[in-house]
């Protein structure tokens, strides 16, 4: 333990050292400082006895602490402060948050220390140790005795928190003129992410949990939770939705993101601009969807908020999650055995997660997300795309070998048709009716032999074979999955139901001038339709019908085709005209729709 003894000078005046032996241990090098107050060296005494039997963090041999001897902006905290108030890009609430960052984690060990080269400077070694005391949860030099426990900061946390440290010391390297050599921060040994903390603490849900969950919710938050989970938008931007920024984009059902929930450096909420650049974006929705946006709108200013809380003014996200989110997941485990607990931005993760599983490729999905840089979707969901191995291998095989088959989301998708020149394709397609470019279709002549009737919507349809009946059966049901759990979210009957579902096959005769009978799997295709009509004077008829998609099978001839844009325009009696265009390319249906849209107005 450190000790003061008082000695003599030669003049007679008295003054007094404070000794100890470095680290406390019996073979370590003597150190010592001399003070003139006893008083002033037993309080030293106690700093070094402190500090494990060390020189106090800052103390610059006899001068005293650094603070005292170097100017105050250039002491830690302060400067730290000055750069993170200079942070242009960082919102109020950001700059707050890393300021505590600074006093709670930082400064407890650093405070007493300049940012510029020379005595009383943080070097590397300290920096080091800092580290370790993050990671192990020890108490930090300036932390007072009877201070409770420090948490021990997980891998993440820590590497965060250094990160933070490194802009700070980065900001002296590059002070002009520059107030240090080197950053100290520059070769730290930080702990690995390995196994479990290499991946954020993301809960995944499948379509059908969220689907327990929007059943448990509150009927006023319904709304909101569905919109989480259609659009993937943060809380701070679905939840300051104007009705002006309901829109529509190329005819689509959209909304506009252009602004955001934000916090003051005081905690107040305010509206401000959205996270970064690419969060301004426009996020097509569903027409369903869309039209309860729009009744939420109704009767409100075009500057008002879309969803508000229980008393009329904005959510609290707090209340939110401790008032509807919470008591959701709790009744959805106990009425369904949802044993998952997710946050209310994993919702977020969980929509990223569907359009991955859907083959939506990574660029439109940042985009959605309004992601600034596609590593970090491909960062945060990247590990995701291991269900996509079988498309990837099926690609491969089609690449390198001729003769295998088109990957099926190739061919579902329209990809494959991308390079040829869509207005050649246009031309070439542009039909006056509709031409049915499959296959000659195989029939079998009517024999009064046993056949399987399945019927789809309120049609029947022959197939000679049993398990090819059921295939189609199976697929339908599959592709209607999600319009059979809405119709039961909305509490419509089991006849409405049943009606969307396939019914059968059941075995019956043949019966005689059925045409058709399938002998093998007719095929199936991810169709875009749109339809506009017009009257004699090229005025609407009605809303246009948008392009828009779904499976559509070889037998539904009306609706089916392989190729990538078709249209048709049909004159009727009274004068008015009606536009139909269909096609498995997205983008070519689009294009060809607007311009046969203008025409079909100008011609009428």
């Amino acid at each position: 333990m450190a000790y003061v003894k008082p000695r003599t000078r030669k003049d007679g005046s008295v003054y007094y050292v404070t000794m100890w032996r470095a680290g406390g241990k019996t073979d370590g090098k003597q150190e010592s400082e001399n003070f003139d107050d006893p008083e002033v060296a037993e309080r030293f005494k106690d700093l070094v006895n402190g500090h494990g039997q060390n020189w106090p963090p800052g103390w610059i041999r006899g001068k005293g602490f650094v603070q005292d001897n170097q100017p105050e902006e250039e002491m830690f905290e302060a400067f730290a402060f000055k750069i993170i108030d200079k942070r242009a890009a960082a919102q109020g609430d950001t700059k707050a948050k890393y300021k505590k960052l600074v006093t709670d984690n930082m400064s407890p060990w650093f405070k007493h220390l300049t940012v510029r080269d020379g005595e009383g400077t943080i070097t590397s070694e300290m920096v080091q140790d800092w580290v370790n005391d993050l990671s192990t949860g020890a108490l930090a030099p300036h932390d007072l005795k009877d201070r409770k426990p420090r948490t021990k900061f997980k891998p993440k946390t820590v590497r965060n928190q250094h990160g933070l440290l490194h802009s700070i010391l980065q900001a002296a390297v590059n002070a002009e003129p520059a107030l240090r050599a080197t950053n100290p921060c520059a070769n730290t040994s930080l702990p690995r992410l390995d196994g479990e903390q290499t991946e954020e603490e993301v809960t995944f849900l499948e379509r059908e949990e969220f689907g327990w969950l929007y059943e448990c919710i509150a009927e006023d938050a319904k709304d909101l939770a569905e919109g989480f989970a259609e659009t993937g938008l943060r809380w701070g931007e679905l939840t300051a939705l104007w009705p002006k920024d309901l829109i529509r984009r190329n005819g689509r059902p959209a909304v506009r993101i252009s602004r955001a929930w934000k916090h003051d450096e005081d905690g107040k909420p305010h509206l401000g601009a959205p996270k970064t650049k690419k969060s301004r974006r426009t996020v097509v929705v569903t027409e369903r969807y869309w039209q309860k946006l729009k009744q939420r709108a109704l009767g409100r200013k075009q500057n008002e908020l879309i969803f508000t809380g229980p008393e009329g003014g904005r959510w609290d996200p707090g209340t939110f999650r401790r008032l509807r989110w919470l008591p959701a997941i709790e009744k959805a485990a106990e009425l369904y055995g949802l044993y998952k607990r997710p946050r209310i931005h994993d919702i977020r993760h969980s929509h990223a997660s569907w359009l991955i599983a859907a083959k939506v490729p990574l660029p439109a999905i940042q985009a959605r997300l309004g992601h600034e840089s596609i590593t970090t979707t491909v960062d945060r969901y990247g590990h995701l795309l291991d269900a996509l191995d079988a498309e990837v291998i099926a690609a491969v095989e089609w690449a390198m070998n001729p003769s295998a088959p088109l990957p099926g989301f190739l061919r579902e998708s329209g990809l494959a048709e991308l390079g040829n020149d869509l207005r050649g394709q246009y031309q070439a397609l542009m039909d006056e009716g509709w031409t049915d470019a499959s296959p000659a279709l195989p029939v079998v002549e009517p024999s009064g032999r046993t056949v399987y009737a399945l019927t789809l919507r309120g049609r029947t349809y022959l197939f000679a074979d049993r398990d090819v009946a059921e295939q189609v059966a199976w697929q339908w049901d599959d592709d209607h999955a999600a319009e059979i759990a809405l119709l039961r979210a909305e509490g419509r009957s089991e006849e409405a139901i049943r009606a969307r579902r396939a019914i059968g096959p059941e075995e019956c005769p043949e019966p005689p001038g059925t045409g058709i009978v399938w002998t093998r799997l007719p095929d199936r295709q991810f169709v875009y339709t749109a339809m506009a009509a017009y009257h004699p004077d090229g005025s609407l008829a009605y809303e246009p019908l948008t392009p828009a998609g779904r499976w559509v099978w070889e037998f539904e001839a009306e609706r089916f085709t392989i190729r990538g844009a078709q249209y048709r325009r049909e004159v009727r009696p009274h004068g008015g005209s009606e536009i139909q265009v269909r096609g498995v390319i997205r983008v070519a249906v689009e294009r060809i729709f607007e311009h046969m849209c203008l025409e079909g107005a100008v011609s009428a």
